[in-house]
């Protein structure tokens, strides 16, 4: 289990209902997406589920690799 590293400024995201109503404020599909921080890839996968044209992951935390 990791834990958020405040140096970070890490916030995992857990609650399902509010990664359903990020998604839903953009169109991904077809789209080149850029997530910064995915952290545990909740949000990622919902983002992949969308299809979009690509999508590029930038993680600072080498334990979240």
């Amino acid at each position: 289990m990791s834990f958020a590293k405040k140096s970070l400024g890490q916030n995992f995201l857990i609650d399902h209902n509010i990664v359903r109503k990020i998604i839903n404020l953009v169109k991904v599909s077809n789209k080149n997406v850029l997530e910064i921080g995915p952290g545990k890839g909740a949000l990622t996968v919902e983002i992949l589920k969308k299809k979009p044209k690509s999508l590029t992951l930038i993680e600072k935390d080498f334990d979240l690799f």
